[in-house]
């Protein structure tokens, strides 16, 4: 328990695919800050105006965190830091690198957290088991079981008893199978009748290219099922090594779909990285059509048995970590997160796309009604957004904001959120007319729902 066996050169090339996740959220993130000191904040909440509430601190603590200075800090260090990681020596430098790791997370996305993804929060638990690893790992263990780089073993490439490993599949392990329930739970009518493909087909996250392609009916629900196998069954091949290597080959393909039709950018990326610690060793590999069987060979037993994880301490800490990992997992499959979890970046609600696009297709714009006649002024809304790939996580944000207000006919009581971007969005309306000497007058402002057939309908006025 806690120990899983994987390749030295496998260990090491899935660590580097974490520093590459890594730097490309860094890199994500800093351009939004930029575009953040740039006007974007008109369009957030500002956490200076809620210094009175009982999360003051926390908002003080965001202040912080979004200055720039501790941006560019961040910004500058990441490079070091992901070498530090690879170098991997030394236990307890090993700690504080997970730990600066897991605060640069929470740091760069605690004023601009309405872009982050769910592969971001994956990304977060991945450095946040490197840090507990490196915790419950006992005395002179750290440079055998969980090496950093060097040429000589890369060569040698030894079988790994490690305890990183071992969590990395477990996250992983979590992030499929939960996302499984979660179709079933949210979107039980499209994922089993076979639609959800379909309407996914012309969602916001797919391709220019790609989206809108007509998928046949019998292919959507054969990809439907396909996908619930998945999530549902293909993880617990992670535990047996006569059925990793088949677990390996189905879901790498899925991550290799994604990325060619979706605009997931990370997430393949981290999802892939996380699959080469499941990647059989060579000398315990077992043929991929060998008989089936559930029981686990005698050589891999043996390995187990002589790199057990021995202590107390880091056999309960390892407990209440994967056993809190799991049941917060489920508690959210039916319930909101708390306001800490957001915070620390570690909400394991793997909901993605578990409604199977009931709302796909469908877009918002929002109308000025001026002395002119009525102004769509959507495109000038969407000006102050970074144009980063993580847009659409804001964009889609205010659909379902509108679409909850559209459904419960609350006028009066208007997301922060939405109050921000019609306010701002009225603003700079009324400056542009003022700089063309034309009449600034907004008589009212309101969404519009565009369907994804195309039929507008009136918004409410907010």
């Amino acid at each position: 328990m806690f120990r899983y066996l994987t390749s030295y050169r496998y260990y090491s090339l899935a660590k580097a695919g974490f520093s590459l996740a890594y730097l490309w959220f860094i890199w994500d993130f800093f351009w939004i800050h930029v575009a953040y000191w740039n006007g974007l904040s008109s369009l957030l909440i500002d956490p200076s105006g809620d210094l009175s509430s009982g999360h003051s601190f926390l908002n003080q603590l965001d202040i912080l965190f979004a200055g720039k200075v501790s941006v560019w800090i961040f910004f500058v260090a990441s490079p070091p830091v992901v070498i530090l990681y690879l170098w991997g020596r030394y236990r307890w430098l090993q700690f504080a690198v997970g730990c600066w790791m897991n605060l640069s997370l929470i740091a760069m996305t605690s004023l601009v957290g309405v872009f982050a993804s769910t592969a971001d929060v994956w990304l977060s638990y991945i450095f946040l088991t490197y840090s507990l690893t490196a915790l419950t790992c006992l005395s002179g263990e750290w440079s055998t079981q969980e090496p950093g780089f060097t040429t000589a073993q890369w060569r040698e490439n030894p079988v790994l008893a490690s305890t990183y490993a071992w969590l990395v599949v477990l996250v992983q392990f979590t992030v499929y199978f939960f996302a499984g329930i979660n179709k079933l739970v949210d979107g039980w009518v499209p994922w089993t009748t076979g639609v959800a493909l379909q309407n996914l087909a012309i969602d916001s996250s797919m391709h220019d290219y790609a989206r809108g392609i007509q998928v046949p009916y019998l292919v959507s629900l054969v990809l439907g099922y396909v996908t619930l196998f998945q999530r549902l069954v293909v993880p617990f091949g992670f535990f047996s090594m006569r059925y990793r290597g088949w677990s390996v080959l189905i879901l790498g393909a899925m991550h290799v779909g994604y990325d060619i039709l979706m605009q997931v950018a990370i997430f393949p990326l981290i999802g892939v990285s996380s699959l080469l610690m499941i990647v059989p060793p060579r000398l315990l590999a077992i043929p991929l059509f060998s008989r089936p069987s559930l029981h686990q060979p005698r050589a891999v037993k043996r390995l187990l048995r002589e790199h057990a994880l021995h202590g107390l301490f880091p056999k309960v800490t390892l407990w209440l970590f994967s056993l809190g990992l799991l049941l917060e997992s489920t508690r959210l499959t039916f319930s909101e997160s708390f306001f800490w979890e957001n915070k620390l970046v570690m909400v394991p609600a793997w909901r993605m796309f578990a409604d199977g696009g009931v709302n796909a297709g469908e877009q918002w714009r929002l109308i000025l009604q001026t002395p002119y006649g009525e102004i769509d002024e959507t495109p000038s809304s969407l000006q102050l957004l970074p144009h980063l790939w993580r847009d659409r996580f804001y964009i889609d944000q205010i659909l379902h904001y509108v679409l909850d207000q559209d459904s419960n006919h609350e006028i009066n009581n208007v997301d922060p959120l939405l109050s921000y971007l019609l306010q701002t969005t009225e603003k700079r309306y009324s400056e542009r007319q003022l700089q063309l000497h034309q009449n600034p007058v907004v008589l009212d402002v309101h969404f519009a729902l565009l369907h994804r057939l195309q039929r507008s309908r009136p918004g409410k006025s907010l």
